[in-house]
Formats: C-alpha cells, structure tokens, sequence
C-alpha cells in the first residue's frame, strides 16, 4: 500500500494543492469489462469508490488531479443515491469491499459498460484520459458516458423495476421496448451535473449544448400541431428528425421538466413516485394509455401539481379521467394564494383558487407578464405599487409563471 502526499506550485494547478489518496499495486479481475480477466493494474482508492486503472503504475497520473477525479465520482453517485432513495446497492466489481469504476486498455468493443440495480461500470482509458485533461486545465467537466453508465445502476429495469410504471412497445413490436431508459441516462447526464454545479462533456461539447439538443426536440414535436402520442411517441424514430432515436425526446421532456417544473424537487420526487405502489405497473407493453396515464401521475405528483394542461394542450396526449381523478386526489399542496418575492424558494408549489397577490414587486418592476407553462404569454398586467391583486378569474386551471423582472415566480390555479 502506497500513500501518496504530492505538493503542487498553485499557480500551475489551483485546483489541490496536495493529495491523500491511497494507491495499490494490483492484479485486478475485471468483472465488467468481461473480455479482460486478471490483469496488472493500479487501484486509486476514494473513501467510497475505486478507480482501477488497467496496465498502469501509480507514477502514470498526477495524484492531484486523480483525488479530484476520485472525489467527483464519489459526489455523482452520492447524488444518485440522495435523488433515487436507491442504497446499499449490490457491487457488480468491488475491490475492498468498495465499487470499482474500471478503466481498461480495450473496453470489449463499448465506450461504456454497466448493468442495472448494481453498482459499478467500466469504460476505456480514452475517457478517462478526456477528464483527466478537463480536470487539469481547471475544468471539472464529467464525460458523459461516466454519466450515462452510472445512472444504469440506479435505474432498476424489468416490470419489478421502473420500466414497469411507462416502457412501451415502439413500432407496434413487443421487443422493441427499453427506450425510456436510455432517455434517463442521457437526461441525468445533465441533471446530475446541474445538482452538482460541475460541468459535461460530450466530443468536445459543454452541458449547454446537450440541453439544448434535446430539448429541442421536445420544442420540435410541441410547435408541430401534426404530432401527438401516437405519431411521435410511438417510433422508434422521431418523424420529424428521421435519423434520431425516440430516446433524446424522452430525453428533452426530462430535462424540460426538471428546468420547469422544480428542479432538484422535481427529480426526487420522479423517483419516489416511481417507487409508489399506488401508481400501478402497466399492464403490458402495448397498454399505452395506462403507460401515458402513468407519465402523467408520476409527473404532476412529483412536480405536486396537477400538469394535465401540459400534457393535453402541450403534448397533445389523451388522458383518462381516472388518472385525472388519481392526480387530484393524491395531491398534498396546500392553498396558498399570497407571495412574496423575497420568499420565492420556499413558495413553489403554490396553487389558488381565489385572486393572487404578489408583493414585493418594488417601484422599478412596473410589468407582470404571465406565462402558461409551455411558455405562452397570458397578459401583460402594469403595476403601480409594492403589491399588485393578479385577477385569475378568468385563467383555466393549471401551472402559470409571473414574471417580474429577473424574478420569475411559479404558481398554480385549481
């Protein structure tokens, strides 16, 4: 066992200026990166997760930089746990009792390996090479794949899993199902780094560019009246994009949800509502009411809000009375009708049923402009004081936004 205390001048790597982490000497048995077996290799040993290197020595890489890549891998997964309730996961590769994220020379063919409900993945060298340069030019910016492949391990698959709450069949085939899986790995490739405010890469791309590559084919599909569930969400291609999988459009509606509908509270709550019994499996693969009916309760329970005007007026989706009724009954908001600007964390969700009034505007607001949630402008209201009584008799039930300006405030009408 080597312990490894390394000084930095910080001018040329600010980000540590010494390491801790431990590192071994090792012939590792590769257990994701199965076409490997035994192998030399060099454990970098986090409190929590191992590093495996294969075909390399300690003296390889700067201790530095590998603790900020360790302890980045820690937090990732950390969240993982924290958002999905998912702990105390079997390991699918352990070295020291600890989940081992293998980095090996050829990584059987795959930029990335992992499995499901296990903890543990594999990848090649190029990647983690990719971070390690990232990391050493000051940018703390994940791959996706290390990303995508860890959310494989929080995503618990089968009809015991979560595919059983919504995973339909795609071109009418009974195989062709599995999609939404992929659609959350590519989605927490920017949600994880968002909860973590740390950066992704992907070829030479940053997060903003993969939010908006996917959210704007969920933008695409909305703005196209000609699309709706059943052309659109049932091919395995998109129609409008032909050469691009139906994933990055559950992709979009994920991170369009999550940038829209609360954020961190939002996504914790998506997995506790598809951890609740009271939402049932679908029955089949080709039972796509119960499965968009089954969207729409875990959407609008985790938001604690009934979204049905997004999901019918937005996505243009049929859904049922009874998930209706499941929604509105299942809520636990409470009626809130009065806001405060200086208050607007805490007040979200917040739905009324009476006049809304906002207060703290302040005399350099004099515009309340109020938004549906798909982003339509229902008013232009003038203010003239510290307080102003939004008139919502006339506004149909659903999620709106008032904006004032940089502020911008979600409320709900029952």
């Amino acid at each position: 066992m080597t312990r490894i205390i390394f000084l930095l001048h910080a001018i040329t790597f600010p980000i540590l200026l010494f390491s801790q982490l431990e590192t071994e000497a090792v012939t590792y048995d590769y257990q994701i990166a199965y076409c490997v077996g035994e192998s030399p290799s060099t454990a970098w040993i986090g409190e929590s997760v191992v590093v495996m290197i294969e075909g390399e020595t300690a003296n390889d890489r700067d201790p530095a930089i590998m603790e900020t890549i360790v302890n980045t891998f820690e937090d990732i997964i950390n969240t993982y746990e924290e958002i999905t309730g998912l702990i105390d996961l079997p390991i699918a590769s352990s070295y020291q009792g600890k989940p081992v994220i293998e980095v090996v020379i050829d990584n059987c063919g795959a930029g990335g390996l992992a499995s499901h409900g296990v903890l543990g993945m594999s990848t090649g060298t190029y990647f983690l090479n990719e971070f390690y340069d990232l990391v050493m030019q000051g940018n703390i910016a994940v791959p996706q794949v290390f990303l995508y492949e860890l959310n494989r391990n929080f995503w618990a698959s089968g009809m015991d899993g979560f595919n059983g709450k919504f995973d339909w069949a795609m071109n009418d085939e009974a195989q062709n199902y599995g999609w939404w899986t992929v659609g959350m790995n590519n989605a927490q490739a920017y949600i994880i780094p968002k909860i973590l405010d740390i950066g992704m890469y992907y070829f030479g791309n940053d997060i903003d560019y993969w939010e908006n590559r996917m959210v704007k084919e969920l933008q695409d599909y909305m703005d196209d009246t000609q699309y709706d569930f059943d052309y659109g969400w049932r091919q395995s291609l998109m129609p409008w994009h032909p050469t691009e999988s139906i994933n990055d459009l559950m992709s979009g509606l994920l991170i369009y949800s999550y940038n829209n509908f609360g954020g961190e509270n939002w996504i914790r709550g998506f997995y506790t509502q598809m951890q609740n019994e009271a939402i049932l499996n679908r029955s089949n693969v080709f039972a796509y009411q119960e499965c968009r009916d089954n969207v729409y309760k875990v959407w609008s329970l985790a938001a604690n809000t009934d979204l049905i005007d997004f999901f019918i007026d937005d996505l243009r989706w049929f859904i049922s009375e009874d998930a209706q009724d499941f929604v509105k009954n299942n809520l636990t908001v409470s009626n809130v009708a009065s806001i405060d600007l200086g208050e607007i964390p805490t007040v979200f969700p917040n739905p009324a049923s009476e006049n809304l009034t906002i207060r703290g505007i302040g005399k350099s607001h004099k515009t309340i402009t109020i938004t549906s949630a798909s982003g339509k402008v229902i008013d232009h209201i003038n203010s003239d004081g510290n307080m102003h009584q939004v008139i919502i008799s006339n506004y149909d039930p659903g999620l709106y936004f008032a904006l004032i300006g940089e502020h911008c405030i979600k409320f709900v009408i029952q």
